[in-house]
């Protein structure tokens, strides 16, 4: 009798380990809720944020003297009444660093918070903070509204809002807080947010195949899991693009046609999109990567078709071309300059070149083949039709005259009393209205936009794309073609430059790196043969299946709650930790039966 006993309660333990193994995980319950109070107490858009920031005055007198160096030093921070000891603030930012470290009555920085650089602490959940200082904006809504507009489109998005900032009691002025990109963002946004992060910028950032060595690719930049981490999955996901096969296995099509669609609409080419191809982050998780959103400040035409900034700061209103890599910018430039119409609402906002940004291949500065991965989702037909139906919601919804007039009306309304009182504005309050209405304003830069993408869809509109890298250079060949050559100048140079496995790394200056396709490994080739994706009969990416799209008919965008889409957690997700500490009980529940069992008998 005693066995039986025995036998039922291993047998009824057993089942409450498959249970809580097997069954919890999939089922629609709601998970542990991780601290993210921030979202609404940090980032509330219904109304501006005091930041309060106080530091020894020394360490403030070291950083507005070298604020170029970005040193980090120890402050205390009240956020609308909760206070934060022994946090990490530094200057941020990269030319409008520069830009704003040369005028010589201006200390309004951009600046990064770091709540746990020095202690293990929070802000309700937030670890890091950016302050954007609106430099380039004389709008200071053109930044909000584009991450408005990504998280519409169900786009994972940093929270954002408008922050009043002082420091040592002085009035530093009206800044856009944005949430860092980092592991309490991920955990908020996708299923298990323990997946690799990427911050490209510089090698290999366009994504292009230069070798199958991870370290040939220096600008893809680790965030998480460097210790830990192989990045086969990144391997194989630039194998995939580059190629034209599979990539449905790698990439969430989806939320990248979204991400695309958004950023199109937008003429946001300080991104991937443009020659600096930077701005943008990749998560991987479980093998498929998603693109994410950052630094849109330059998006609404800031960083015009033909990649050159419209203007600079303290220009006065004259366009001055800036050098294309930061690196290259001379911070003499600059010196003693004062507001201007750096990204302003002027007159190149409207130039039809912007309006009639390409959408069939948008990208400027590059071919549509230098970026691979938006080449590879838009040689599949039914993604370029998912991609026209997203940018075709954007022009009948956010980009409608109604919405953006009620969108930058309630802005205006919440951001005038603050930038009338702002001490270190860039710009004046006649420059902030005249970008909110009028005829060089956003809304009517989203009304002419949203006119030329209706009319590109429906072939009223037939934009001719510049494949040229920029002014004065040559025209940049197919891929085949550059193949061929590269072959050629490599038997013309005896081999008298190593390049290893067969590529060539992108150097910058304006040379091209995208023709260079991963080795054919199906076929037993090894790395000395390159091969470009088969073009042939223009098959391109024919065979990728399209997003399961129901009936076939791509409706409306369902969004629902903005802080739980597409990426939300709907599914119950258990770490390691958690198993273990389940399967303890669980063994320990074993022990303490057989214990009590043998116990008794001995009784």
């Amino acid at each position: 009798m005693k066995n039986k006993y025995i036998l039922g309660s291993v047998l009824f333990l057993l089942l409450l380990f498959i249970i809580i193994m097997f069954v919890l995980p999939n089922s629609k319950i709601e998970k542990t809720a991780m601290n993210n109070e921030f979202m609404t107490k940090v980032f509330d858009k219904s109304k501006v944020t005091t930041v309060d920031i106080v530091m020894n005055d020394q360490d403030l007198q070291d950083i507005l003297d070298n604020p170029l160096d970005e040193e980090m030093v120890k402050a205390s921070v009240v956020i609308n009444g909760k206070k934060m000891n022994n946090v990490g603030i530094r200057t941020k930012g990269n030319m409008t660093l520069r830009s704003v470290a040369n005028i010589e009555d201006s200390n309004r920085y951009s600046f990064k918070i770091d709540f746990d650089k020095y202690e293990d602490q929070s802000l309700y959940g937030l670890r890091k903070l950016n302050l954007n200082n609106g430099y380039s904006d004389s709008t200071q809504i053109r930044e909000y509204m584009s991450y408005a507009l990504m998280e519409e489109m169900g786009v994972p998005t940093p929270q954002y809002s408008y922050m009043y900032v002082t420091i040592n009691g002085e009035e530093y002025g009206l800044y856009l807080g944005v949430e860092a990109i980092e592991e309490p963002f991920l955990q908020n946004h996708f299923v298990n947010g323990t997946g690799d992060l990427y911050k490209p910028d510089g090698v290999g950032s366009d994504l292009n195949w230069i070798s199958d060595d991870i370290d040939d690719y220096s600008g893809l930049d680790l965030k998480t899991n460097a210790e830990s981490s192989d990045q086969s999955a990144m391997m194989k996901m630039l194998k995939e693009i580059n190629t034209n096969k599979n990539i449905e296995g790698s990439i969430n099509i989806d939320e990248m046609l979204r991400y695309f669609a958004a950023s199109t609409a937008l003429v946001n080419l300080d991104s991937y999109q443009g020659t600096m191809k930077h701005n943008y982050y990749l998560y991987e998780e479980d093998g498929k990567f998603s693109i994410l959103p950052w630094d849109l400040n330059m998006a609404f035409a800031g960083y015009p078709v033909g990649n050159r900034p419209t203007g600079q700061m303290g220009n006065n209103g004259k366009n001055v071309d800036t050098a294309q890599n930061a690196n290259e910018e001379d911070p003499a430039n600059y010196k003693n300059q004062g507001p201007g119409n750096m990204g302003g609402m002027g007159s190149n906002l409207m130039s039809e070149a912007n309006i009639n940004f390409s959408i069939s291949s948008p990208v400027s500065g590059v071919t549509l083949e230098d970026r691979p991965l938006l080449n590879a989702l838009l040689s599949n037909d039914q993604n370029r039709k998912t991609f026209n139906n997203y940018l075709k919601e954007i022009a009948n919804g956010f980009f409608s005259e109604k919405n953006m007039i009620e969108m930058t009306s309630k802005l205006s309304a919440l951001l005038k009393p603050y930038i009338e009182k702002d001490p270190t504005k860039f710009y004046t309050v006649e420059q902030f209205e005249e970008g909110i209405s009028g005829e060089n304003s956003l809304v009517a830069f989203a009304a002419k936009r949203a006119e030329s993408i209706l009319a590109q869809i429906s072939g009223e509109l037939v934009v001719e794309t510049n494949s040229s890298l920029a002014k004065g250079s040559t025209k940049i060949e197919n891929s085949a073609q550059n193949s061929n050559k590269i072959e050629e100048n490599q038997q013309k140079d005896n081999e008298d430059q190593s390049v290893k496995n067969g590529a060539q790394p992108n150097m910058g200056n304006g040379q091209v790196n995208g023709n260079m396709q991963p080795p054919n490994m199906e076929n037993g080739e090894g790395n000395g043969n390159m091969q470009p994706p088969n073009m042939e009969n223009g098959e391109g990416n024919g065979n990728m299946q399209p997003p399961n799209m129901g009936n076939g008919n791509i409706g409306p965008i369902e969004r629902g709650d903005r802080n739980n889409r597409n990426h939300s957690l709907d599914t119950a997700t258990y770490s390691k930790e958690t198993i273990a500490i389940y399967s303890s009980f669980f063994l320990l529940l074993i022990g303490g039966m057989i214990f009590v069992f043998r116990f008794k008998r001995r009784k």
